[in-house]
Parts: C-alpha cells; sequence; structure tokens
C-alpha cells in the first residue's frame, strides 16, 4: 500500500456529506456552498450584475500596483513565483484588481458608460490559519465602474444587505468614509503624528504600518492597539467638502432603502486603492474575533492606476468559508436528495429499474438507482442516508403486472402507480 499524502497545509476539503466526518469538527459542506452561490446568481442579475471570470494567475505588478507594497497581502501574502519565460507572475489573492485589469485590457469603458460585474472563485493567501479563514479560499464579489455618485453605493450596500438576510446571516452593517485624495493626506499626517507619540504601545507590525500604511494601525485586533487606535484622530475631522457631500448622500439614499446602518469611524480597508465610502457586514455571532463576512468601498483611482481612464468604482467581496460556517451553525444548506430510490430485487429488474430512473431524470426529477445486489432491508438503509423522498421496490410480480408501490419513507405510505405513468405519478405525488 503506498504513503498517503496529506493535503497541503492552509486548504480544506469540502464534501457532499457529514457521516464520516469528525463530530466535533464545525464542518463545511458542499451544501452550504451551494446555498449562498445560488442566492448570489438569483440576486445579483436583478440589479443589472453580469458574471465575469478572471485567471486565478496575474502578472505580480498587477498586486503591488492596484493593491499597494506596503499592504500585508503583497508584502507577506501573496503566493508569487517565476515563470519559466521570467516573469513575475502571483495566485490573485483577491478579485477586484483582476476584473479592473480585465475592464482596462478590454476597453470596457468605450463599449459601456457604466458596468456592473460579478464573480466567484478561489482566492490565495499565504496566512496564518484561523476559524474561517485559509490559505485557499472562495470570495462572491461585485464590481460597479462609472457611476460616482452616492445612489449607486447605496444600492450596492442595499444588494449586500438583501442578500445576507436572504441568507439567514445575523449581522451589522458598519459604514464610513475614507475621504480622497484630496483630504486623506492631512488625515494621514495628524494620525501618523499621534500613532508615533505612542509607538511603543503598539505592536511590532503596527510599528512598521504607522510610516508604510498607518490608517491600518486603526484595523488591528491587537488590545493594546486597539485602546491607542480609540483615541487617534478621526478622518470625519478632515473631510473635504465634496467627501462630506457624498458621505451624507449615501446616508439619506440607505435610509431611503430602509438599511439599517452603523456609522463606525475606526472601520477601514486594509487595500490602497480605497476611497471615500467604505463599509462591513460584520456577523454578530458565531465567527469569534473574525467577524466580518463581507467588506467594501469605493476605489476611484483605481482604473487610472493600472492604465485605464479616469473611471469611478465601487465594490465589495464577501468570504464564502465564513458565510458557510454561519449556515452550518444554523443548519441551513441547499440538499441534493433523489426523490425517488430504486431497488431491484433480481438481475432481471435492474435494466427495468435503469430504464425508469432515466424516464424520471428526463422528466426533471431526480433519482436514484442501486447498484449492489444487496437484500432489501439494506437497499432501504441507502434510501434512508441519502434522504430519498420515495422507494420503489421492483420484483417479478411488479415486472409483470406493470404496476408498484410508491413508499413514502418518511411516513410509511404506500401509493400504487403504473409504471407506464410513472413520471406523473411521481410528480403529483410529490406536490402533494
Amino acid at each position: 500500500m503506498g504513503q498517503k499524502i496529506p493535503p497541503v497545509k492552509g486548504t480544506r476539503d469540502v464534501l457532499p456529506g457529514d457521516t464520516y466526518l469528525k463530530k466535533d469538527d464545525p464542518w463545511i459542506r458542499t451544501g452550504h456552498l451551494q446555498l449562498i452561490e445560488q442566492a448570489a446568481r438569483d440576486l445579483f442579475p436583478l440589479y443589472g450584475y453580469r458574471e465575469a471570470r478572471t485567471p486565478v494567475l496575474e502578472r505580480t505588478a498587477l498586486f503591488s500596483r492596484g493593491i499597494g507594497e506596503g499592504t500585508d497581502i503583497v508584502s507577506k501574502e501573496m503566493y508569487t513565483f517565476e515563470d519559466r519565460d521570467g516573469t513575475q507572475v502571483s495566485m490573485r489573492p483577491e478579485g477586484t484588481a483582476s476584473l479592473v485589469r480585465a475592464y482596462v485590457e478590454h476597453a470596457v469603458q468605450q463599449q459601456e458608460p457604466e458596468t456592473k460585474w460579478w464573480y466567484a472563485g478561489p482566492m490565495f493567501r499565504h496566512e496564518r490559519q484561523q476559524r474561517g479563514r485559509y490559505r485557499q479560499f472562495s470570495q462572491i464579489g461585485v464590481e460597479a465602474l462609472g457611476s460616482p455618485g452616492p445612489r449607486i453605493d447605496a444600492e450596492q450596500i442595499e444588494m449586500l444587505d438583501r442578500w445576507l438576510r436572504a441568507l439567514g446571516v445575523p449581522f451589522e452593517m458598519h459604514l464610513n468614509t475614507l475621504g480622497d485624495a484630496q483630504c486623506r493626506p492631512a488625515y494621514r499626517e495628524a494620525l501618523q503624528a499621534y500613532l508615533r507619540a505612542h509607538s511603543a504601545g503598539l505592536c511590532e507590525d503596527c510599528r512598521k504600518r504607522v510610516e508604510t500604511n498607518p490608517i491600518r494601525v486603526l484595523d488591528c485586533k491587537n488590545p493594546g492597539c486597539q485602546e491607542i487606535a480609540a483615541a487617534a484622530p478621526g478622518m470625519e475631522q478632515f473631510l473635504c467638502a465634496p467627501c462630506r457631500e457624498h458621505f451624507e448622500g449615501l446616508r439619506r439614499s440607505l435610509d431611503g432603502l430602509g438599511v439599517v446602518h452603523v456609522i463606525d469611524p475606526k472601520l477601514v480597508r486594509g487595500l490602497d486603492y480605497y476611497t471615500r465610502t467604505a463599509y462591513e457586514a460584520i456577523a454578530t455571532s458565531g465567527l469569534g474575533s473574525q467577524s466580518t463576512v463581507a467588506g467594501g468601498g469605493r476605489y476611484d483611482g483605481l482604473v487610472r492606476e493600472l492604465g485605464g481612464g479616469d473611471v469611478p468604482g465601487i465594490g465589495f467581496a464577501a468570504g464564502v468559508e465564513r458565510l458557510a460556517l454561519l449556515l452550518a451553525q444554523a443548519g441551513r444548506e441547499l440538499l441534493v436528495r433523489p426523490l425517488v430510490f430504486f431497488a431491484p430485487l433480481g438481475p432481471q429488474e435492474e435494466s427495468r429499474v435503469d430504464a425508469l430512473a432515466l424516464e424520471l431524470r428526463k422528466a426533471g426529477l431526480p433519482a436514484e438507482v442501486s447498484f449492489r445486489r444487496s437484500n432489501l432491508g439494506n437497499q432501504m438503509k441507502r434510501a434512508d442516508a441519502l434522504g430519498a423522498r420515495f422507494a420503489l421496490v421492483l420484483g417479478d410480480a411488479e415486472l409483470k403486472s406493470g404496476r408498484a408501490k410508491l413508499k413514502e419513507l418518511k411516513t410509511g405510505a404506500e401509493h400504487e402507480v403504473e409504471l407506464a405513468d410513472l413520471p406523473d405519478a411521481v410528480r403529483r405525488l410529490s406536490a402533494r
């Protein structure tokens, strides 16, 4: 027997069932991911968002320019290597830079003045594994490009709010403004001066951030850093008139759309490209310190930074694994179960069962067939394990008469049906 090969550290398998998994481990199953993804596929197009897909592998320069050299993602967490032709490439750590690169590459601005895209897929960051955070993780996100005013911000936040409520996630929507290139430099200077004066109480990472990306200190989870950040100057003291007007317009629009939100002056986004609006959906239970399930904001200078025009943009990304943990705790998932389980009693009945199952599937009715020649009791156990609603046992008598009993596994009720009319009979009984 060959030696087992373990998975890569920081990655995790997602399997469809839990009968063979550790009972003390909060396991994410495919049914949780499918429910999250399906809810997005149903909702986002109602707001005009169309799906876009970009490569996992991108040039490293995309992220160092787009995200920022001073961010932890670029400086510490990216999986970067040299391709065979000498090009530095990285596995994407987030989705926005890739979509903006595609937007610029294909001159989308010239074809449509306003663009709405959504995406779903794997991202990669080499960071310490925590609950709901893995080195390969999934994100679902949206990007809206071309709209400068606060109404698109409000519409996007309301869409996120509706998506999370449809999933049953307990959360609060937090909101802040980060200013722009006109007013943020003065804030950065005041914040740096304050943090330098209190550097002795900061953690080692935050002492470095004071010089490279001081706003990130406000987001540190270290208790000492949080205590210092609580008394730091706030962005609201430095806002220019256009930024203040944008934020006030956003709040009015959110009130008009009925979105309850909390103003959080310490809310920042960790990437350099964010300006003005910043927002996060923060879980109110179930995730501990890693409680942010989705976050986003405005990035009005990113398209220009990546070689495009002066195009405003706003987007959010949600951590699928964190959402899945909340759904697992709530017992919610998308279950794919057979409607009918067929149990043939002998070799002659097997071919007839295969044909009957095919008829159901062609009619859009999920069916499962027993392929093991085991006794009827074991076949019924299999039907129960799969969560089938009905079981149909086919023996010699049923084969000759053309009639069989469709048994409801939950109640034990039996319904005699014509095999020649099976799809209609199943559809009629399942509608009850």
